[in-house]
């Protein structure tokens, strides 16, 4: 029987992904093909997810580093949460399998908003054209 899905446990592997920066670089590929691929799903939580997509590219690629530990950890944890297709409501159940995706991703957005607002004014700043 599988175990109940755990955000503690999942904190922890986002910790082991934020140390390897190709397993990182490859964790948000595989997730972002997986939110294109569902956008019309998860329509209502892409401009969040998409963020989170951002600042942790951002940061990984040393681009953007003025960012806590703390904050970099739940995005890579919501993230992971998004990829795994068996979380509380798996994916595959029509209409319902990516609402608890939408409130982790919510849940997270809220935790880190400050840090979140203080990336998007960079990334604003550094637009290029």
């Amino acid at each position: 029987m599988p175990e109940p899905w755990n955000f503690e446990r999942t904190k922890r592997k986002a910790e082991q992904f934020a140390r390897d920066a190709e397993r990182l670089r490859n964790l948000l590929d595989d997730a972002a093909d997986k939110a294109r691929q569902n956008r019309g799903k998860v329509a209502e939580f892409w401009d969040g997810l998409n963020a989170l997509f951002r600042l942790v590219r951002a940061w990984v690629s040393g681009r953007y580093t003025s960012v806590p530990w703390r904050t970099i950890i739940l995005a890579i944890a919501a993230i992971l949460y998004f990829v795994n297709p068996l979380d509380l409501i798996p994916d595959f159940i029509p209409a319902a399998g990516f609402l608890d995706d939408a409130g982790v991703v919510a849940f997270v957005l809220e935790s880190i908003r400050k840090d979140l607002g203080v990336f998007q004014d960079w990334e604003r700043s550094n637009a290029s054209g």
